[in-house]
């Protein structure tokens, strides 16, 4: 599958084909313990499949914990997988415009099964699927902000 979105220089991007999963899972951009740097260690990986309830914490965990998988995708198992893969992209374009060593994105293409008090931002993305006009809300489900305590000096 090809995807042009508008403005790249380098051209239409090729997505891998994702089998449809059975149940509710998490789309990583490389596998963990990846070295970001090596190109031959590119390529996406799919997770062990978890409960809804968990998708969200799940996913931001893994992120913050292992940054060298690259973008997350939360995968509600009704989401089309096209969906999943641009979302995906999607993500690798917001990671491109951040410091290095940041935690990568945390994504999905439809609205997130997370509490409506979590924030998210939502990037309509309008690209063209292999000659076919798509548009689509992908949501980054953002980091939440740990609080820390003042330190105290003597």
């Amino acid at each position: 599958m090809t995807v042009d979105v508008g403005g790249r220089a380098d051209g239409p991007v090729v997505l891998p084909v994702l089998a449809p999963p059975e149940t509710d899972g998490l789309v990583l951009s490389r596998r963990p313990g990846a070295d970001p740097a090596d190109t031959t260690e590119r390529g996406w990986a799919t997770v062990e499949y978890l409960h809804r309830s968990r998708l969200v914490r799940w996913a931001l965990e893994l992120a913050r914990c292992c940054p060298e998988v690259g973008p997350v995708a939360v995968w509600p198992r009704e989401v089309p997988a096209e969906w999943t893969t641009v979302a995906l992209m999607v993500g690798g374009v917001l990671a491109s415009g951040r410091p290095v060593g940041s935690i990568p994105p945390v994504v999905c293409a439809i609205r997130p099964p997370m509490r409506r008090t979590r924030p998210a931002i939502c990037h309509p993305v309008h690209a063209d699927v292999e000659g076919q006009a798509v548009t689509l809300t992908v949501w980054e489900i953002l980091m939440p902000h740990v609080a820390t305590r003042p330190t105290v000096s003597a």
